[in-house]
């Protein structure tokens, strides 16, 4: 396993934050909809309440339960391998010592 100057654990804590929330926007999107149809008078408002209990149930529960569980370099490896950040945020060597990690979530 590399060795991580405090610097580069500094960044990966903020690249790691940017991950989370990139990811949390993608699952609000779907949320976001939901109220856009109700505001359009195609969704009911139980209906939209419904899928606000379902959202914070299901898909905010297991986002939040995922980051709990993965170190800094586990959640900016995924996000990179998943396209949630730029490979241009991540400094160049910070970015050679994830390379193992990046592959674990390429496959």
């Amino acid at each position: 396993m590399a060795d991580f100057t405090k610097r580069e654990r500094q960044a990966l804590r903020e690249l790691a934050g940017e991950v989370c929330e990139a990811e949390a926007a993608l699952l609000l999107e779907d949320l976001a909809a939901s109220f856009e149809k109700w505001r359009a008078g195609k969704l009911l408002p139980s209906e939209l309440l419904e899928a606000i209990h379902e959202f914070h149930q299901d898909q905010s529960r297991q986002l939040w339960s995922m980051y709990q569980g993965l170190r800094e370099t586990d959640i900016v490896a995924r996000g990179l391998a998943r396209g949630l950040l730029a490979s241009t945020k991540v400094p160049s060597p910070l970015r050679e010592k994830l390379k193992p990690f990046i592959e674990v979530y390429r496959a």
